[in-house]
């Protein structure tokens, strides 16, 4: 039997990490994508966020980031305000009940990253980490001034 390519292994990767995650946020009522939204703005801090950072953090469209960001308000984790400055942009902030979960979620992920490693030497970890950067960076022309 032919060995697996490596595209495959990372493929399936990604599909356990998503069954997984949307496992945990069921008990919550909200989806694996959502909570990987709450993640994302507890990362930020008080840093202003709108809908493109969403939109470029997980590599969606518009249209996706607009129904994954309403459905949040409904559950009322998120709200929009009008940004200062600017009143055609829409400012995004967790909730308290969105701040609640930050915690909750950012314990679980911390958890994910270690089994991901679980059983890996120090420099077998920075290796793997190393790799999935390279993988990410396929494609993207590295910024005008930079090396």
């Amino acid at each position: 039997m032919p060995d697996r390519r490596l595209g495959a292994w990372l493929r399936d990767a990604e599909h356990q990490m998503n069954l997984e995650m949307n496992e945990f946020a069921r008990p919550y009522g909200l989806t694996g994508m959502q909570m990987s939204v709450i993640d994302f703005f507890g990362r930020r801090g008080g840093v202003d966020t709108f809908q493109v950072d969403v939109e470029r953090e997980f590599h969606v469209q518009r249209s996706t980031a607009s129904i994954l960001i309403k459905r949040m308000v409904e559950h009322g984790l998120v709200t929009r305000v009008v940004a200062p400055g600017d009143s055609r942009k829409r400012q995004l902030k967790l909730t308290a009940q969105g701040q609640q979960l930050v915690p909750i979620v950012t314990a679980h992920l911390e958890q994910q990253d270690a089994l991901m490693v679980a059983g890996l030497t120090a420099q077998e970890a920075v290796a793997f980490r190393h790799a999935l950067e390279n993988v990410i960076r396929w494609g993207k022309t590295p910024e005008k001034g930079s090396k």
